[in-house]
């Protein structure tokens, strides 16, 4: 990037402008990589390094700044346990660990900094996950907006395969666990001077009991949840790193109503609106209908479908079979059509 480039939120909101300031960033850096395990060049969601022969290590870090820190069905605590514990996850990782680390604005109440602290704790209680370390900061008013979390997840992978984004196979079934974009969409429902007055929840929640089940066999081979820049990012990575094509039917992926609602009236596109309790997944086609079955007798997952498939047509590429007939293409988002969702 050009050194007098101005950095705008887009550069951090999970779509093509971040793929290019993280290309500069990471270039300053020389050794990236644990002895030929995946590390930060793979911008996957997270990294790995070999303890012994049996033992993968998974370590997965991430930072939350989410606007409102209190929002429909969840708060930052929950959030920041969560999406540290789903990243270990997508990698094929029993998370074990966690740490956490917090900046904090002067002048915040303790019952505040107290509530989020106890959510992030009891997210992790109920997915066996220890919190091992941490720091704390107390900044000057201002210069933080509330509390911000930074946290690093551990885990031991127990896939016997390597669970990449980079791995995708030809002819690979692609699912989705359930309904896109929830989480972007609630939050943008009840954002200070919009209030659609909706029920709309987001769908933060841990994935690990629904998805490590599943990942056992080997028939899954790559996994991601569609965070900052949604369903649109997180396919495309896939294509690109995958060098596959991924053909999608518009009809087979469920969206609730009230998502729809909300992209019709504010005119965003589903797309680019990020989940916190979802996964899409690439699955060997033998054992997709298995897997889909699996899933749906989940609560988490009974919204489960396949989606589409991946081809060797339009490699590099997503594209999306419209309900009318013809084709389009999905292409990765700038961003994050609103800041500050996770």
């Amino acid at each position: 990037m050009d050194p007098d480039t101005i950095i705008e939120l887009n550069h951090g909101a999970g779509g093509s402008l971040m793929d290019t300031f993280l290309a500069s960033l990471l270039a300053i850096y020389k050794t990236k990589s644990v002895e030929g395990g995946i590390g930060a060049d793979e911008l996957d969601d997270g990294a790995t390094i070999s303890l012994s022969a049996d033992t993968i290590l998974i370590v997965s870090s991430d930072s939350h700044t989410i606007d409102p820190i209190f929002f429909p069905g969840g708060d930052l605590g929950k959030l920041a346990a969560t999406g540290t514990i789903n990243d270990v996850v997508m990698m094929g990782g029993k998370p074990i660990a966690i740490t956490c680390a917090l900046l904090i604005e002067e002048g915040t109440k303790y019952s505040i900094v107290e509530k989020i602290l106890q959510s992030f704790a009891k997210t992790c209680e109920e997915n066996g996950v220890a919190v091992i370390a941490g720091d704390t900061k107390v900044l000057p008013k201002g210069l933080v907006d509330s509390i911000y979390i930074s946290t690093t997840g551990l885990g031991k992978r127990i896939s016997p395969n390597v669970i990449s984004d980079s791995n995708v196979q030809l002819g690979d079934k692609i699912i989705i666990t359930g309904s896109p974009g929830m989480h972007g969409a609630a939050l943008i429902a009840g954002r200070e001077g919009i209030n659609l007055q909706t029920e709309l929840q987001s769908d933060v929640n841990p994935l690990a009991d629904l998805l490590l089940p599943l990942v056992k066999e080997g028939a899954i081979h790559a996994m991601k949840d569609p965070t900052r820049g949604g369903l649109g990012s997180a396919l495309n990575e896939f294509a690109e790193k995958s060098n596959v094509g991924l053909l999608l039917e518009e009809d087979k992926i469920p969206v609730k109503s009230e998502v729809n609602g909300v992209c019709e009236l504010l005119g965003i596109d589903l797309f680019s609106l990020s989940s916190e309790g979802k996964a899409i997944m690439a699955v060997s086609a033998d054992k997709a209908e298995e897997i889909l079955q699996a899933l749906k007798n989940h609560p988490l997952g009974h919204e489960a479908e396949i989606i589409g498939e991946a081809s060797s047509k339009y490699q590099g590429k997503v594209v999306i079979q419209t309900s009318i007939g013809g084709h389009r293409l999905l292409r990765k988002p700038l961003g994050e059509p609103i800041p500050r969702v996770c």
